[in-house]
């Protein structure tokens, strides 16, 4: 499009970077997301929310975590399914380093630390809600660490919340 003097629309854009990202091919996607701010557009929260999917995907916690700084740096403002990303990423990282850390030891996996999101998504009170999909990421989470207790204090709360099971 570029070659003929055509200029991609934002939501072009954002199936390239949902392309990309599924594909793993992140320097591609970094490379879209930065001709589209040089191109002066606005990355909404639905373009960050699949770069912080697929930064997670390929094992870039770091760059998720800058990613979803700069969206609010931005003024973008993060909604329940970033947030359920985010606490997905950072539960299956903690698994899969309290596995690691497991092999060739007899001991218990340790249990989630998903407490920087949810309480941020927490804090954020009535603007953003988490939903079911949200609880059923934490709640499996703590359910893959044996932390049943809290796995079932979520749930209750859940259900306190009117929320469908």
């Amino acid at each position: 499009m570029l070659t003929f003097n055509v200029e991609p629309s934002q939501i072009m854009y954002a199936k390239l970077i949902d392309a990309f990202c599924r594909d793993g091919d992140m320097k591609r996607v970094q490379w879209v997301f930065d001709l589209l701010v040089e191109r002066g557009m606005t990355p909404d929260v639905i373009t960050y929310t699949m770069m912080i999917n697929g930064y997670f995907r390929v094992n870039c916690l770091w760059k998720a975590a800058g990613i979803f700084n700069d969206m609010k740096e931005r003024g973008i403002l993060p909604d329940v399914i970033t947030y359920t990303v985010l606490l997905d990423g950072r539960l299956k990282e903690n698994l899969k380093r309290a596995r690691s850390l497991q092999r060739g030891k007899e001991r218990e996996v340790e249990k989630t630390d998903d407490s920087p999101f949810w309480n941020e998504l927490n804090v954020m009170g009535k603007e953003i809600e988490p939903d079911v999909y949200c609880y059923t990421v934490l709640i499996d989470g703590h359910c893959k660490t044996n932390n049943f207790q809290d796995a079932i204090e979520l749930y209750e709360e859940m259900i306190a919340r009117g929320l469908p099971t």
